[in-house]
């Protein structure tokens, strides 16, 4: 019970500030919805590949997180701002080729089958809020300093702040209310990038001026720290690559079916990706926690956390897959009209790719947290591992893709 509580005082404002950040999300995509499909389709495809890009290189600053615990635990505060500082130099580093590939990015749907109109407003999505990647980067690296200093309800702060700014935010540039310019599609990619700014901004603010004994500054020897978060980071950012990838290249493969076909994919991913964020953050927890007892020399400790946060993600992750297998339909209109007959078919997918997602992320989230726990350990060997055998021959995979890609093709 005291590791328990221990883990959901790191892992709880995480997850939280995890599932506001996915709710920010989801407001700007039924606000994009009431658009059009194609726009919530472009919205959505556009979302996935920019998200896909900078989650990779989020999740190899992510390594912050247990070394900077690990050395916490090892009484060494002053490190684990050094290293922080480190991580926030990568990340502006990191995003300047992100800002200048991904408005190039439109021209080459076209060029691979899509319709004109449909690879425009991608292209205008990607152009607008590729602008946020440097601060979503930092955001980072500062809640994983936050996290390891157990200062995490910050983080979740920031975030639910941002929500309802989000939604003003996004109803302003979207749809062009009180004599603003209405944007469209573009307005939902400027409101996603100025919120990141936001709330980096606000813990970048916090670390300033109260920065307790974690000071951001950065070191001298920056080129150490830099290859050990490299040496630690570069295995969990291959690991999201091919996890994020695989749902990235489909969705990639569902716009060629038709923009009903890739609105229903969308609408799917971002209901799993949304309850995915509670065992993404009870991972984190769980990283952290077995670092900081590494770090303090606590072996037994180390290892009862990692089996504390691998139960609670299994018996939440259970829940949410039989809430979405339970009322699909309910959350289906949470996006869409479902009265408008423009929107049967998408529909009518969506509704089978959510029968699918509410089984395999009940599987997708253990082996999160299970991943977060290795974290703590540094290893980050056996997730990629078994995330690429998973990738290559899990036939429950291969299955699940093939349904999803002939259910489109048929309708």
């Amino acid at each position: 019970m005291a590791e328990l509580r221990a883990l959901f005082a790191v892992a709880a404002p995480l997850a939280a500030a995890n599932v506001a950040q996915m709710l920010m999300g989801l407001t700007t995509t039924i606000m994009v919805g009431h658009l059009s499909s194609a726009a919530l389709a472009a919205a959505g495809l556009g979302g996935s590949l920019y998200f896909t890009i900078v989650i990779v290189c989020r999740s190899i600053l992510a390594a912050v997180a247990p070394l900077a615990a690990h050395a916490i635990g090892a009484d060494e505060h002053q490190e684990a701002g050094l290293l922080a500082s480190t991580g926030l130099v990568m990340a502006l580093i990191a995003a300047i080729p992100i800002i200048i590939l991904l408005p190039e990015l439109g021209p080459l749907l076209r060029a691979i089958g899509y319709t004109p109109a449909l690879a425009a407003d991608f292209g205008d999505y990607l152009a607008a809020v590729c602008w946020g990647a440097p601060a979503f980067l930092a955001f980072e690296v500062l809640r994983a300093l936050l996290a390891a200093s157990s200062r995490a309800r910050a983080v979740l702060v920031a975030v639910v702040i941002g929500v309802p700014a989000n939604a003003q935010l996004g109803w302003l540039l979207i749809f062009g209310y009180w004599d603003m310019p209405a944007l469209g599609i573009r307005g939902a990619g400027y409101t996603t990038a100025m919120m990141q700014w936001a709330m980096a901004l606000g813990l970048t603010v916090l670390l300033l001026i109260a920065p307790r004994r974690t000071a951001l500054r950065v070191p001298r020897q920056i080129g150490q720290r830099m290859h050990a978060i490299l040496r630690l980071g570069l295995p969990i950012g291959g690991m999201i690559a091919l996890e994020v990838g695989v749902f990235a290249v489909t969705g990639v493969l569902m716009g060629l079916f038709g923009a009903e076909a890739l609105a229903a994919h969308q609408l799917a991913l971002n209901v799993a990706s949304l309850s995915f964020m509670i065992p993404l953050g009870i991972g984190q927890g769980a990283a952290v926690r077995v670092a900081y007892k590494l770090g303090a020399g606590a072996a037994r400790g180390a290892r009862q956390a990692g089996v504390v946060a691998l139960s609670v993600g299994a018996v939440l992750m259970t829940t949410c897959g039989l809430l979405i297998w339970i009322a699909p339909q309910a959350i289906a209109a949470i996006y869409i009209d479902l009265r408008d007959p423009a929107n049967g078919v998408t529909l009518v997918i969506a509704l089978q790719l959510l029968a699918i997602a509410a089984v395999f992320q009940v599987f997708d989230g253990i082996q999160v947290v299970a991943a977060g726990a290795l974290r703590g350990y540094r290893d980050t060997a056996i997730p990629i591992g078994g995330r690429l055998a998973s990738a290559l021959h899990n036939p429950c995979y291969v299955v699940s893709k093939t349904v999803l890609i002939n259910q489109c093709s048929l309708s």
